[in-house]
């Protein structure tokens, strides 16, 4: 099966169907060799299936880009859009975090000061004796 993605511009929003070949993508993040995907490549060309991607994605008016052959396109609204997965991070990057922070852990407030037994203003807690 062809690995087709479909991003819209993020300007105007016109849509691109975009191709990328297994041995481009093999080499970029090392899941198989490139000689592996070039044949796997081989295989879906054969089998007509690059072509039914693209007939498919242009049937419904998105622009057909081969990633291997156009990495950076510009849309007709002059957007530069850079298609190429290597330079995109794998994981969203977040802005200036403040400070470590772990995930499923919830934040309890602080034990108040004073301790145990002393619950002051409490409403039906006895108030703590003062110890001599």
């Amino acid at each position: 099966m062809a690995l087709v993605f479909t991003f819209p511009c993020g300007r105007c929003g016109k849509k691109y169907s975009v191709y990328y070949p297994k041995a481009f993508v093999y080499s970029v993040y090392g899941t198989g060799t490139p000689a592996q995907g070039a044949r796997e490549d081989a295989e879906e060309q054969a089998a007509g299936a690059v072509d039914a991607a693209k007939r498919r994605a242009e049937a419904v008016g998105n622009v057909w880009v081969d990633v291997s052959q156009q990495p950076k396109i510009t849309c007709t609204c002059g957007k530069n859009l850079d298609l190429d997965l290597a330079h995109h991070p794998r994981v969203p990057q977040r802005k200036g975090v403040s400070g470590a922070r772990q995930a499923g852990v919830i934040a309890f407030p602080s034990t108040p000061k004073g301790g145990h037994g002393t619950h002051k203003g409490t409403p039906g807690m006895p108030k703590a004796s003062p110890s001599s």
